[in-house]
């Protein structure tokens, strides 16, 4: 009776290569999976606010490696969280999407503090969520700079102007 273990050593080395071959294969597709899931991941920040005609202004950018759909921002005021219809070049977007390395120039729908509204109409932070061409969701928040909620803020635009570098 001839067992498994009766094999010569032509026959063993074809069985273990024929192991290895798989175990190879097995871990390239791993690997594969693994790069193109890390390959398409967006990272949105808020770069930098300020004050522009009376609506507060937010430099966008993704410094992640994919693009970001459905960008859609909150602001917090106090514990309410208020959705925000950015503005970008002077029209209302429904829809913002960012590209690897893109910036955008986004007006926020609020007003420029005053002494007789207050901090009312200012947010403490704003909030980001966004989605990747993988499905996977994203969230980030950033807070508001203290002297721009504080007081009137006469600085002419630092990054967060409309004249963005491409």
């Amino acid at each position: 009776m001839r067992g498994v273990i009766e094999l010569d050593i032509m026959e063993a080395c074809s069985v273990l290569s024929s192991i290895g071959t798989l175990a190879i294969a097995l871990t390239s597709w791993y690997q594969i999976r693994r790069d193109t899931l890390i390959g398409y991941v967006p990272m949105v920040v808020i770069d930098d606010f300020t004050w522009s005609d009376g609506r507060l202004v937010a430099q966008i950018r993704n410094y992640g490696t994919g693009p970001a759909l459905d960008v859609t921002m909150w602001m917090m005021l106090r514990r309410d969280a208020v959705p925000i219809e950015p503005m970008v070049d002077g029209r209302r977007v429904t829809g913002l999407h960012l590209a690897p390395a893109e910036a955008k120039c986004v007006h926020l729908v609020a007003t420029r503090p005053s002494s007789e509204r207050g901090r009312a109409d200012v947010p403490e932070e704003i909030r980001i969520r966004y989605h990747s061409v993988r499905g996977r969701t994203f969230e980030g928040r950033a807070e508001i700079p203290q002297d721009l909620r504080n007081e009137q803020t006469t600085r002419p635009l630092g990054q967060a102007g409309c004249d963005l570098p491409e």
